[in-house]
Formats: structure tokens, sequence, C-alpha cells
């Protein structure tokens, strides 16, 4: 097997390669149901939305976000198998990912563009719930397929976590962009739907892996590529569901996962309809959360390779929980007359997060393509794909759950907006969405809990243990 990271400026660039989709599912996670739904905004509400009303029918939008991430996460199992056995004479993984980014294109740009300017507009509701389809299964096939590849382009653990690291960084970047830009040129009373279409272009970073990495004929890995690594899509599924430290390791991140999908869909109401902050205040709590990532990443990899990466999860789920219940305690409820409180309170929560947020990015990377290649050295057996479809499937129904049915109905909830025993006129406490913290908090414990069952770390004897007996003979066998 040819590694195809073998320089260092490599790892770089490969950890770049999708910070141009990831930015725009980011986007469309964060901004989306807001702009054609703003019923939890207050502040900025002309620029957060589309038009200031609700442009789908609430009542069922719910239902149609909720279809399209879960039809997100069952495409990934054949998308799995497809990205894992497929063999042509340019190789694997390259071809996969440029025929995925065209459909990536035309439904990101048509998901933001409604058919009809009317309010509850059932027609707006199905044509967004389509393009949502088409978005969610190309992106899925792009993420699975890179996924998948850093168990091979990579000689050993430490370069993939490296890469995981750098990934995790570019990501950072584009979270930045999301929540702290973004947030700059809306007080300016720019249009969301104006800067999600101006950011569409950076999806051309998908293309930097068609140049890295090195398989097809020219480097012995065309069509006739290790057929013996095959695995048919009733084999992958048996070893990855059979596969325990797996499982296990899919209760913390689906937890986790849960929290984290329902604070980025939620973390915009909660600063302009919780705390009742503009955007430009928004974005020094979201610089907060965001900035200090690269050096929290750092503080993580030595805290993994000083304590284990169970103990360092458990540390993140913990600081989560606390940063999340500061937009609680920020709230205006609580300090009506006093913004400076509130920014303080957010942005002390927002430094806590940041901990949380780099190894949120770079976890589910690490642990399934360490599982995924010590596999592939113990039996030969190459699925690294099904690992992240799986992983993705949990995560895809978790954040149906928490963004699709319990955050859009939860931040409905409203009640007469009173002050001082007098009561606002044409402004509402944004009840429902002032719970999204508390949720998130007890999934974060939940999954502190469940980390009990992982092991410290992933080696091949602990990923040995794991593996059909049988499965293990053939290869000794060869």
């Amino acid at each position: 097997m040819v590694v195809s990271l073998d320089k260092k400026w490599k790892e770089i660039f490969y950890g770049s390669c999708f910070f141009g989709p990831n930015l725009l599912f980011v986007l469309l996670g964060a901004y989306f149901t807001d702009a054609l739904n703003p019923a939890g905004l207050t502040a900025n509400i002309e620029s957060w939305s589309l038009t200031g009303y609700a442009l789908i029918v609430p009542g069922i939008f719910g239902i149609v976000w909720m279809i399209a991430k879960v039809f997100d996460g069952l495409v990934d199992i054949p998308m799995a198998a497809l990205t894992d056995n497929i063999r042509t004479r340019w190789g694997r993984r390259r071809p996969v990912l440029l025929i995925a980014l065209i459909p990536i294109a035309i439904s990101y740009f048509l998901v933001w563009t409604p058919l009809e300017f009317r309010e509850n507009s059932i027609l707006n509701t199905i044509w967004v719930g389509f393009m949502l389809l088409i978005f969610f299964t190309a992106y899925t096939l792009s993420v699975i397929t890179f996924n998948g590849s850093l168990s091979s382009v990579c000689k050993d653990d430490e370069q993939r976590m490296r890469v995981g690291s750098y990934k995790s960084f570019w990501e950072t970047i584009g979270y930045c962009i999301t929540y702290a830009l973004i947030p700059v040129f809306i007080s300016k009373g720019v249009n969301i739907r104006t800067l999600a279409l101006c950011a569409s272009p950076i999806l051309l970073t998908m293309l930097i892996p068609i140049f890295l990495i090195k398989e097809g004929e020219k480097y012995g890995e065309g069509k006739d590529y290790l057929p013996e690594a095959k695995v048919s899509l009733k084999t992958s599924l048996s070893l990855t569901l059979k596969n325990r430290h797996f499982l296990r390791w899919l209760i913390p991140n689906s937890c986790a996962f849960f929290g984290l999908q329902m604070f980025l869909s939620a973390q915009n109401t909660l600063i302009s309809g919780v705390m009742n902050i503009d955007a430009g205040m928004g974005a020094v709590l979201n610089t907060c959360a965001f900035a200090p990532v690269p050096l929290m990443l750092a503080l993580y990899y030595r805290l993994i390779k000083k304590k284990g990466i169970r103990f360092s999860y458990q540390v993140c789920l913990l600081c989560f929980a606390v940063a999340i219940l500061n937009f609680c305690v920020g709230s205006e409820y609580l300090f009506p007359h006093s913004v400076t409180a509130r920014i303080i309170i957010g942005c002390t929560g927002s430094f806590i997060g940041s901990f949380s947020i780099g190894a949120f990015f770079c976890t589910p990377y690490i642990i399934p393509s360490q599982i995924a290649a010590m596999e592939f050295k113990l039996t030969g057996k190459d699925h690294s794909g099904m690992y992240y479809a799986i992983q993705s499937l949990c995560a895809s129904a978790v954040s149906a759950v928490s963004t699709g049915l319990v955050y859009e109905y939860v931040k409905n909830l409203q009640s007469p907006k009173i002050i001082d025993s007098v009561e606002v006129v044409g402004e509402t406490w944004k009840v429902g969405v002032s719970l999204v913290p508390v949720i998130v908090a007890l999934m974060c414990l939940l999954g502190f809990f469940a980390c009990f069952k992982m092991p410290k770390r992933y080696t091949e004897e602990i990923v040995r243990d794991s593996l059909p007996e049988e499965l293990l003979e053939k290869k000794d066998n060869k």
C-alpha cells in the first residue's frame, strides 16, 4: 500500500480539503431553519431570516428536516459499501469525491432558493425537503469517502492523529467564519442568504485529495487492487456491528453529537432570543468559543497521551455541559438591565466550551480510523468506510431528533415578556429555547457515564480482542 501523505505539508493540505463542504454544511445547520422560520429570533431578525416570516409550514418542516437527517444516516451504509469496494483505473477514493462534488454544489444553491415568497408555503416545504435529501446524500458520500481514506493514506496512528488535528483546525476556521464573522455582516444589514451563497465557491477545496491521494494504475492500485481486501455489505455490517469497542464508543459520541447539533442549531436563537444580544456582540461570544480551539486541541492531544482518550473525552463532555448552561445564566430574564453582565457570562462559557469543541471535531475521526487500520493489519479486510457510516447513521438519527423534532418544536414555546411588572409589547420570552442548554447538559452527563465502557486506548491488542477468531486465524494461516 502506497502512503500518500509522505510529507508534513501534505498532511496540512489533506486536513484542509473538507474545509469548503464542511463550511456549507455548518452554515445549513446553524442558520437555515431559523432563516426559513424565524420564530425564535429577536435581534437582527430582518437579516437573520429570508423574509421575517415563515416561508415553510412550521408544523410540517420539523418532520421534513428529521426525515432528511434520518435519510442522511440510512444512505451512509450503501455509500460506505460503494466507497470501500469500488476499484477503478483512477483508484478508489478520488473518482467518488469528484462525482459527489456536482450534486453538493447544485442542491446547496437551490435549497437557499425558495420557489415562492409566501407565508406557510407547503410548496416551499416540499421543495426544501427534496433539496436537503440531495445535499445530505452527496455530502455523506464525500465525507465517508474522505474519512475512509484516513486508514490508508496515513502510515500510523500518530499521523492519523496529526491529520485529524489539522482537519479540526480547518473546521475551526470554518466555525469562526460561521459563528463569528457572519454575525458581523449580519449586524451591518447583509442578509444570511447572500452570505450563504457567497461562501459556496469554497466548496472547491474538495478537489485537494484528487491531487494528493496516490492511487490508481500508476501506483499499482487500479481495478485489480487487493481483491482479497474487499468485504461484502453483509460481512462489513456484521464485522462493524459486532465490534464491541466500536459500539461502546457510539454511545458517548451520540450523546455528544445530540447536544452539539442542538446547540449549533440553537446558538443563534440563544444569543438573539434568550440573551437578546445583537449580532456584533454575538460575534464576540463566538470568537471566544472558536478562536482558542487550536490551542485547546494541543492540550487535548497532550491529555490523550498522558491519560488516554477515554478520560480526555470525559473532561470534554463535562466542560461542554458547564459552557452551555452559561447561556441560561446569562439570559435577559436574569439580567434584564445589564447587557454587560450577559456578555461577560456568555464569553466565559464560550471559552470553557472551546476545549470541548476541538475534541468533538477530531475524536470521531481518530477512533474509527484507528480501529479500521488495526483491523486491516490483523485481518487483511479493508472496510473503514463502514465504521464511519454506522457512526454517521447514529449521529444522523440523534441529530434528526435533537434538531428536527426537539429544537424545531421547543423553540416555538413562548410567553409574554414582562420586565419590572410591565409587559413589553411585540416581544416574548423564548421559553422553549431556554430549555436547550438544560437538555444539552443532561445529554453530556449521560455521555460522561457511558465513557466508562470505553478502553483507555485503542491499541492493536484492544482491537484484536474485539475481532472474530476465525477471521484472525485465516490471516495467520496466510
